[in-house]
C-alpha cells in the first residue's frame, strides 16, 4: 500500500496498523485550519435517504456503509465493509475482533443546517472523537473528526460508490 505524506505526523492516531493508508480519525484529527464550507446545498439535501449508502474513502482503500443505526432510526451510523489489505485477514480492533463490519461512525444526528453531528471511533485504540459529516453534493460526503473544536479537525472527502466490489472478510476486489 502507498504511504501518505501526513502518515508520520499522525502515526500514533492512525486506525489501521502499520503501513496502512486507510484512516478515518487519524487523518481527520491531524490539525488544520480548514473551515466548514457553506451548506446551502447540504442543508436541503442532508436527509437520511440522501446520505445513506456505500462510500469510498478518500484514499480509495476502504468502503463504509452509512445507514440508519437501527431500523427506522433517524440517527446515522457507519460500518467498515470494505478494506484493501494484503494480509490473510483484516486488522483486529482493540478488543481483538476483526475490523470487518465494525461500527466506526456512531449516532450521527441531523441538524437543520445540513450537518450531522455524532462520534467516530478509532478501532485500534477504542478512543471516541466528535465528528461532523455533510454532503457537498449528492455523491460527495465530507467527514470531519476533531477534539474540542471542529476548526481544529481535518476533513476527509468520500465518494459514493453504487456497486462496490467486496469479497469475503471485507476484502476489496481488484486491490492488493
Amino acid at each position: 500500500m502507498t504511504s501518505c505524506s501526513w502518515k508520520k505526523a499522525v502515526s500514533s492516531m492512525r486506525f489501521w496498523g502499520k503501513n496502512k493508508a486507510l484512516t478515518v480519525a487519524g487523518y481527520m484529527l491531524a490539525t488544520s485550519l480548514v473551515g466548514i464550507p457553506s451548506m446551502s446545498w447540504a442543508a436541503s439535501h442532508g436527509s437520511v435517504e440522501t446520505i445513506a449508502g456505500m462510500w469510498l474513502v478518500q484514499h480509495r482503500d476502504g468502503i463504509f456503509k452509512v445507514a440508519p443505526c437501527n431500523v427506522g432510526d433517524s440517527q446515522l451510523c457507519g460500518w467498515l465493509v470494505g478494506m484493501d489489505y494484503t494480509e490473510r485477514e483484516p486488522e483486529k480492533d482493540v478488543t481483538g475482533r476483526s475490523e470487518c463490519n465494525s461500527e466506526i461512525i456512531i449516532g450521527m444526528n441531523a441538524r437543520a443546517d445540513g450537518y450531522w453531528h455524532g462520534k467516530i471511533r478509532n478501532p485500534r485504540t477504542g478512543h471516541v472523537y466528535q465528528a461532523i459529516m455533510w454532503l457537498s453534493d449528492k455523491d460527495t460526503l465530507k467527514l470531519k473528526g476533531y477534539i474540542g473544536v471542529p476548526l481544529f479537525g481535518k476533513t476527509q472527502t468520500w465518494t459514493r460508490t453504487l456497486q462496490p466490489a467486496i469479497g469475503e472478510q471485507c476484502r476489496m476486489q481488484g486491490h492488493s
